[in-house]
């Protein structure tokens, strides 16, 4: 389940990407050609960053391929990279779990308080805060599940993990 919903969010932030996209385009042609933009462009396009940035990172870390500097784990021995990899993975979470408190609180402010954005259109702000929070959350969720396979595999020593863990050309962690 968890992984259908990492996959719909990365559809969602296609989208986001293409209409990014389109949006630009069609602001700069319009400048250009009739000397008016889209009406409030810059927060469309700034809403549709938040979900094109955040709403990807649950699939990214499920694939392990975030950006990585190897060249002084490569030098660790098997039983200390998978505690590297377990500490990483706790120090990671505990960092990022603040920031999906406040994504809810952001969220929930914006959807209960019916808060917009002053512009021509008064768009709501809930849409983005809830592609912020949504993001976020999935990406917790994601890096627990990490975190978890990961401590495990320290407190046994199983190295096969290792490789699985280490190496982007494996598959991604099964839930369960």
């Amino acid at each position: 389940m968890l992984k259908k919903m990492e996959q719909g969010a990365l559809i969602v932030a296609g989208v986001c990407i293409i209409t990014l996209g389109l949006m630009i385009t069609l602001t700069v042609v319009t400048r250009n050609l009739f000397g008016w933009g889209v009406t409030d462009d810059v927060v469309i396009v700034r809403e549709l960053m938040v979900g094109a940035v955040f709403l990807p990172l649950a699939y990214v870390t499920a694939d392990y391929s975030h950006i990585t500097i190897e060249f002084l784990f490569k030098r660790l021995g098997k039983h200390t990279k998978l505690w590297m990899l377990a500490i990483g993975s706790l120090i990671s979470l505990l960092i990022l779990l603040p920031l999906v408190f406040a994504a809810w609180k952001g969220f929930f402010h914006a959807a209960s308080s019916g808060a917009y954005f002053f512009s021509q259109l008064d768009l709501p702000e809930w849409p983005g805060r809830f592609a912020f929070f949504a993001g976020a959350a999935l990406f917790i969720i994601r890096l627990t599940i990490i975190f978890v396979a990961d401590f495990r595999a320290a407190i046994c020593g199983n190295t096969d993990y290792l490789a699985q863990r280490s190496d982007a050309a494996y598959d991604t962690i099964e839930e369960g």
